[in-house]
């Protein structure tokens, strides 16, 4: 997925840069991300900050639960998706204007087990999930319009989008969750779905939880 970043994608973000931009984007973008494999973890928008995306478990925006196992869990590719999108705007102009960009795209590196959109967005969830949601379709239509892309997405098995934000589904901390790891999936909440036919007919479902229990 990287790879399609730095070369299929830049490509494409080129050929539709606004009309008053006559030459290619002069500069090298490159791709941010990080992996991680733990069981538990949440994740945090820092494209102001910088640094890592990943906090505590009830330190962060939304709440990945990641194993397979009491000892097994899976890498997550975390691609700064947003901050990918943001290196074309430079003092020339902006070669990406118009273009959605959601946070995070998440993948499984090692298999065609998940990919994820993921969108961190802050205020309430109520006002905040038709932009979140149409932002995710829109990228999702740019970038399968190259067909390396699609190619790649539709490899996937399970495609998943996930608004989060206050008011959304919360990880619960009833007794008993320290017993087992796995037991922890037995109690967690159902995400909010949310019906969208454009993103089901690209194979895709949509979510409005802050948890993204990944089994």
């Amino acid at each position: 997925m990287i790879e399609l970043y730095t070369s299929e994608i830049k490509d494409h973000i080129n050929k539709k840069r606004p009309g008053n931009l006559r030459e290619e984007f002069p500069g090298s973008p490159t791709v941010e991300y990080e992996v991680f494999n733990d069981k538990v973890f949440d994740i945090i928008d820092t494209k102001l900050t910088g640094g890592s995306i990943k906090r505590n478990q009830g330190e962060g925006t939304a709440t990945y639960f990641n194993a397979t196992s009491e000892t097994e869990h899976r890498n997550l590719c975390f691609i700064k998706n947003e901050e990918f999108f943001n290196q074309f705007n430079i003092r020339q102009g902006d070669w990406a204007k118009g273009l959605s960009r959601p946070d995070y795209v998440v993948y499984t590196p090692d298999s065609d087990k998940y990919l994820i959109i993921h969108e961190l967005s802050e205020g309430r969830i109520e006002s905040k999930r038709h932009k979140a949601v149409i932002q995710i379709l829109n990228y999702l239509k740019f970038v399968t319009a190259i067909p390396a892309v699609r190619t790649y997405c539709n490899s996937f098995k399970n495609r998943l989008c996930f608004v989060s934000a206050k008011g959304c589904v919360e990880v619960p901390s009833p007794d008993g969750m320290a017993d087992g790891f796995m037991n922890i999936y037995n109690l967690l909440p159902d995400p909010l779905p949310v019906s969208n036919q454009s993103l089901e007919r690209m194979g895709f479902s949509a979510y409005a939880s802050n948890v993204v229990n990944l089994p």
